[in-house]
């Protein structure tokens, strides 16, 4: 795996993340860009011709290095075979409709997208748009997709997820499915989708298939569904401010109108897809829309309990006041909650050994884990700082526990030594 960061020219770092997909040919590579959304772009042949399909497609603001950009990393901007859409946000979209001009590529979205090419749009989704006019991509090969023919579903985390098209092959090496977003009330877009990747040509939730398969060989690409802000994502004081403000005056403004802008609370929007997602696999690697990449897991939900979470499992609202954990009667289901994610833990490191993690590899995904529980909103940042400190107290009881497996005992003390 190669990684570089960067500065050109851009009005932020970006960087680059390139590697060799486990047991195939495939390429892929991240860019992350900050600001804007990440773009991420697979690498295959395809009739003995090198082609590229690309997970969203990046922010205006770098149009004028783009191509370079994506030649230097040995992408050919004409080779694009396909570029799929998470959803609509200009961070995540803005660049479709410029390479597609460059490539002739399919744009794959969500049905729900066509209601942002035909602007029928909520005044709060215009305000994004900054002036961009997204009826331009109608002169492009849209693809809206539809309900796979089968009526077919993925239940991840006891939610169903709508099967969209059918897989796209990567090369004849790997697929790729599209998932649309369950229906919810309180939504991020109307069109989100995610894709999942998988070498093994199956994807049904860590079902495993053969001996060499690990559940973190598949990847999914959740744009802003799961996790906005992935872990090491920091906005500058001076980006949030000027964000802030724009917002407030565009608020203002429908106040005096008498249209005000409803107000959006971002961690309670697609709240049940979010939660089906965090503890619908044992093990996935995750590239979110911002953000660096990291391990998704039920381990961490379910095992490691940040407040946020104990307020949720007593039945409270994720915006409660915290202090309410102080409360003598909730001592004693707090003390159930803790020893059943103790129990949750363990069970947890037993299905990875059975997947034939060594006790050094799961050593070693814990540690990454420990380290990815940082950055993010101020909200989100506390959470995970929780998530740290319990994560390390969860390991000193295991390492001390003379009724574990002396195999778990030591994956705790060779953890605990490097965090």
């Amino acid at each position: 795996m190669e990684e570089r960061e960067r500065k050109i020219g851009f009005q932020g770092p970006y960087k680059i993340v390139r590697e060799r997909l486990k047991g195939t040919g495939i390429e892929l590579t991240d860019f992350l860009f900050r600001p804007g959304g990440n773009v991420y772009v697979f690498s295959y042949r395809k009739d003995g011709i090198k082609r590229h399909t690309f997970i969203d497609s990046g922010d205006m603001q770098y149009q004028e290095h783009y191509l370079d950009l994506l030649r230097g990393n040995n992408i050919n901007p004409t080779r694009i075979e396909r570029i799929v859409i998470t959803h609509r946000h200009l961070d995540h979209c803005g660049l479709t409709g410029f390479l597609a001009g460059v490539s002739g590529a399919r744009i794959m979205v969500h049905p729900g997208f066509r209601n942002f090419v035909e602007g029928r749009l909520r005044k709060e989704e215009r305000w994004w748009l900054r002036g961009y006019d997204p009826s331009g991509l109608k002169k492009f090969h849209l693809e809206y997709l539809s309900l796979n023919r089968k009526n077919r579903h993925m239940e991840i985390g006891g939610i169903k997820f709508p099967v969209l098209g059918g897989p796209l092959n990567m090369g004849g090496e790997a697929v790729l499915e599209i998932l649309a977003c369950p229906e919810s009330e309180n939504k991020h877009t109307d069109d989100q989708v995610i894709a999942l990747y998988s070498p093994s040509g199956q994807l049904e939730g860590n079902i495993k298939h053969d001996n060499d398969f690990r559940p973190s060989d598949d990847i999914v690409f959740c744009g802003d569904l799961w996790l906005m802000q992935g872990p090491f994502y920091e906005d500058s004081y001076i980006k949030q401010i000027s964000h802030s403000l724009r917002f407030i005056r565009y608020r203002a403004k429908g106040l005096i109108s008498g249209n005000p802008m409803p107000r959006m609370n971002i961690r309670e929007q697609d709240a049940e897809a979010k939660e089906a997602l965090k503890t619908g696999f044992n093990m996935i690697r995750v590239k979110p829309g911002h953000g660096e990449e990291f391990i998704g897991s039920r381990i961490i939900p379910q095992g490691i309990l940040a407040r946020r979470d104990l307020l949720l499992k007593l039945g409270l609202g994720m915006n409660q006041d915290k202090s309410l954990l102080k409360r003598n009667h909730f001592a004693s289901k707090i003390m159930d909650l803790r020893e059943e994610a103790y129990a949750r833990f363990m069970n947890e490191l037993v299905i990875w050994r059975e997947w034939g993690y060594s006790p050094e590899e799961i050593s070693r995904i814990l540690i990454r884990i420990y380290r990815e529980q940082k950055g993010g909103g101020r909200s989100i940042k506390k959470d995970r700082k929780e998530r740290r400190a319990w994560l390390k107290a969860t390991l000193i009881r295991l390492r001390n526990d003379d009724h574990g497996p002396d195999s778990l005992r030591g994956v705790a003390e060779s953890t605990l030594m490097e965090i």
